[in-house]
C-alpha cells in the first residue's frame, strides 16, 4: 500500500502543469542552466561528470566537439558492450544467408478471423479502431479465441498494446523441441529451470555442437535473463530473425547509454524516426541493420540530399513503402491468365511518392498536388530490390519503368530518362524551399520546443538553402541561437519513453551488462524500438507521451530500476546514503531542483523510511526529470 501511495503521488507530480510556459525565447538562461540545457537536448541524459566537463570546456566548445564526433575519443566501455553483437557488421546477404530460415515446425491451421469475430469487431481491429476500442474487443474474447485472434491479427490491430504485441510474439514463434531426458539428467533439468546464473553457465558450457544448440533452443532466451551472451545464443538457435533485430536494439541502447559521441546517437535516432520503416513488415527485420548503418548513420552530419537518396535506394524503404512492386501499367498486358481468370495487372504504387513529399521533404502543406504524387510515383517505377530474400540489393529495372515525360512541381522530366527520373526528383525535392522550412522545423521541434519560434526556423531554413542542405551547418545555426539557450526553451520538451529510460540509466550510472529489460520497458511505455507501423514515426512533440498509462509505466520503471529488480543491471544508489532529498535531486538533475519538486519529494516520503532508492525513484518520476 505504501508503494502504491508513492506511485500515485509521483503520478500526480508528473501530470501537473510543467515546463516554462511563461519563459521567453529572447531571455537568456543562466550559465548553470545553459550547461544542463545542452546536456538535456544534445545527449540522452546527464551522466555523473558531464556537468563538470561542459563547465571545463565551455558550452560553445562542447557543442563544437559534439558536432564533430570524429574528434571525440569513444568510450572503451561501449566498444566492449557491442563487440559480441556479431550481426552489426554483416551485409544483408550474410544476414539473410545465416539467419533467414526459421526452424520448421508443423502448426495446426489457423481459423480465419471471420469465423471468430463479428464484422464490427473485425472492423475495429483492422480499419483503424481507437486504442481503447481494440483493447475492448480483445479483452471481451474467451481466452482460447483471444489467443488465436492475437496470433493472427495484423500489426496495426496491436499498435499501442505492447503487452498484447509481446503475447503475439510468443504465440507466433516456433515451439521448441522438448529436451530429451537422455540429453539432460533430472538434476540438469532442475538447474535449467531454477538454477543460478553460474550454474546455468557451467551446465551450458558442458555441451558442444548440436547438443548445445538443442539445449539452448529448448530452454529459450527467457531462461537466461541476466546472461546476455547465452540469451543471444539461445535466441539465435530458436528465433534467428528476432535475434538479428534484438542485436540492433541492443546496439541502439548501448550506444545511447555509453557513447561519448552523444549528439551523433541522438541524430541517428532522430533521422531513423524521420525516415521510419517498420520492422514487422515482410523481411524488413533482416534489412534494418544495414538501413541504420549504411543509409542513416553516415549522413547525419552531411548534406540532406545524400541522406534522402540513401534512404530512397535502400531495400528496407523500398519494401516498406511498396515501391519495389510499383510498375508502369502495360497496355499490352493480357486480360486473362493461363487459367482464363482475370490476370493481375501491374500498376503504379503511390505510397513512396506520397510519403517522400509529405513526411520526408516538403511537409503536408509543402505545396504539392495529387498530380505531383502520381508523377513522382511514376518517376520511381523500376526502383526495386534484387533478390530480396537473399542479396537484397537496390536494382533499377528499366523493363517496368514509366518512360513517358513527367511534370513534378513545375519541373519537366523528359521522356526516356530511366533511373535519372528518380534522381531528378530527389534533386528537386532536396532544393525546394518547403523542404528547407520543413526540415528546419522538425529539427527545431526536437531540440528547442514543440512550437519553436518562426524566426529561428526561418534562419535555419536560410542556412539550409545557402549551404545546399548542410545539416551540420543548419544545426550550428540552431545551437548558436538565442532561442536554443533561452528561458522559452527551458524544460519545454517532454522526454519520449526511450529518452526517459536511457536518461534514468545514465543518471544512476547503471552498469548495464544487460539492456533487454530496458527495451521491454520502453515498449511497454509506448515506443517499441523499430516498431512503429505508420511511416509518420513516433511523435516529435510531447503531448502524445503524457497519458495515464504512460505515466504509470514511467513510475513503475523508476521503482524497478532504483530497487534493482532487473537481472544483469546494477544501479548504485549507495552514493545517495545520508543525503537529503534536495541533494539527491541535484545530482540526478544536474542542477538544484525547484522548491516545488523538493516539497513534493519530501511529501511523498513523509512517514516512511526514506531509503536512497525511494528518494531516487521519486526524483526520476518528478516533472523536472521527465522533461528536458
Amino acid at each position: 500500500m505504501k508503494r502504491l501511495g508513492f506511485a500515485i503521488c509521483a503520478g500526480v507530480l508528473l501530470l501537473a502543469p510543467t515546463g516554462n510556459a511563461a519563459g521567453r525565447f529572447d531571455q537568456k538562461l543562466t550559465a548553470d542552466k545553459q550547461i544542463v540545457q545542452v546536456l538535456n537536448r544534445m545527449t540522452f541524459g546527464i551522466r555523473a561528470g558531464n556537468v563538470a566537463e561542459v563547465r571545463r570546456l565551455g558550452v560553445d566548445k562542447w557543442i563544437e566537439l559534439q558536432l564533430h564526433p570524429e574528434r571525440i575519443t569513444e568510450n572503451p566501455e561501449l566498444e566492449k558492450r557491442v563487440q559480441p553483437l556479431d550481426t552489426l557488421q554483416m551485409s544483408m546477404w550474410q544476414i539473410n544467408e545465416k539467419y533467414q530460415q526459421q526452424p520448421q515446425q508443423q502448426k495446426p491451421p489457423q481459423r480465419p478471423l471471420q469465423s471468430m469475430l463479428t464484422p464490427l469487431q473485425i472492423s475495429k481491429l483492422r480499419d483503424g479502431g481507437t486504442l481503447e476500442e481494440r483493447r475492448e474487443v480483445l479483452a471481451s474474447l474467451p481466452p482460447d479465441v483471444r489467443s488465436q485472434v492475437i496470433a493472427s491479427a495484423p500489426p496495426e490491430a496491436l499498435e499501442g498494446l505492447p503487452e498484447m504485441q509481446k503475447e503475439a510474439d510468443e504465440l507466433r514463434k516456433p515451439a521448441a523441441p522438448a529436451i530429451k531426458r537422455d540429453v539432460l539428467t533430472p538434476e540438469q533439468m532442475r538447474i535449467m529451470r531454477n538454477g543460478t546464473n553460474d550454474q546455468k553457465m557451467t551446465l551450458i558450457d558442458s555441451f558442444t555442437g548440436e547438443e548445445r544448440k538443442q539445449v539452448l533452443r529448448s530452454a529459450g532466451p527467457q531462461a537466461f535473463n541476466g546472461l546476455p551472451q547465452l540469451r543471444r545464443e539461445a535466441m539465435a538457435a530458436s528465433q534467428p530473425q528476432q535475434y538479428v533485430n534484438q542485436q540492433l536494439i541492443e546496439n541502439k541502447l548501448y550506444r545511447a547509454i555509453y557513447s561519448n559521441r552523444q549528439l551523433e546517437e541522438v541524430l541517428v535516432d532522430f533521422w531513423l524516426n524521420h525516415f521510419n520503416v517498420y520492422n514487422g513488415k515482410n523481411q524488413i527485420r533482416m534489412l534494418l541493420t544495414s538501413y541504420e548503418r549504411d543509409a542513416i548513420r553516415p549522413h547525419v552530419f552531411g548534406h540532406f540530399k545524400d541522406l534522402l537518396l540513401a534512404t530512397a535506394r535502400h531495400p528496407a524503404m523500398l519494401i516498406y513503402l511498396d515501391n519495389n512492386q510499383s510498375q508502369a501499367p502495360r497496355e499490352d498486358a493480357p486480360a486473362l491468365d493461363a487459367k482464363g481468370s482475370p490476370a493481375r495487372r501491374p500498376g503504379i504504387n503511390e505510397n513512396y511518392g506520397r510519403e517522400l513529399m509529405e513526411l520526408h521533404t516538403l511537409g503536408v502543406d509543402g505545396g504539392y498536388t495529387q498530380d505531383d504524387v502520381i508523377a513522382v510515383a511514376r518517376a520511381f517505377t523500376g526502383w526495386t530490390v534484387f533478390d530480396p530474400g537473399h542479396y537484397a540489393e537496390f536494382q533499377f529495372n528499366p523493363g517496368v519503368h514509366d518512360r513517358k515525360e513527367k511534370l513534378v512541381l513545375g519541373h519537366l522530366l523528359p521522356a526516356g530518362q530511366g533511373e535519372q527520373d528518380g534522381l531528378d526528383v530527389i534533386e528537386i525535392l532536396a532544393h525546394h524551399p518547403s523542404t528547407a522550412r520543413f526540415i528546419s522545423k522538425e529539427l527545431a521541434q526536437r531540440f528547442v520546443a514543440d512550437d519553436p519560434p518562426q524566426a529561428l526556423i526561418d534562419r535555419m531554413a536560410a542556412t539550409f538553402t545557402k549551404t545546399d542542405g548542410d545539416l551540420r551547418a543548419v544545426m550550428t545555426t540552431m545551437f548558436s541561437s538565442t532561442e536554443f539557450l533561452s528561458e522559452g526553451a527551458w524544460q519545454a520538451k517532454m522526454k519520449s519513453p526511450l529518452e526517459m529510460v536511457v536518461s534514468a540509466v545514465r543518471a544512476l550510472n547503471v552498469d548495464a551488462i544487460e539492456v533487454q529489460p530496458f527495451a521491454e520497458r520502453i515498449a511497454n511505455i509506448g515506443e517499441p524500438l523499430y516498431g512503429k507501423v505508420e511511416p509518420t514515426g513516433y511523435p516529435n512533440t510531447g503531448e502524445s507521451w503524457n497519458s495515464n498509462a504512460g505515466v504509470l509505466g514511467r513510475i513503475n520503471f523508476a521503482i524497478a530500476l532504483t530497487s534493482g529488480q532487473f537481472a544483469g543491471i546494477k544501479p548504485d544508489v549507495s552514493r545517495f546514503n545520508f543525503k537529503t532529498p534536495a541533494a539527491v535531486a541535484e545530482e540526478l538533475l544536474g542542477i538544484a531542483p525547484s522548491q516545488e519538486t523538493i516539497a513534493a519529494i519530501e511529501k511523498s516520503v513523509e512517514g516512511k523510511e526514506a531509503t536512497p532508492s525511494m528518494i531516487a525513484a521519486t526524483v526520476l518520476g518528478s516533472p523536472e526529470f521527465q522533461r528536458r
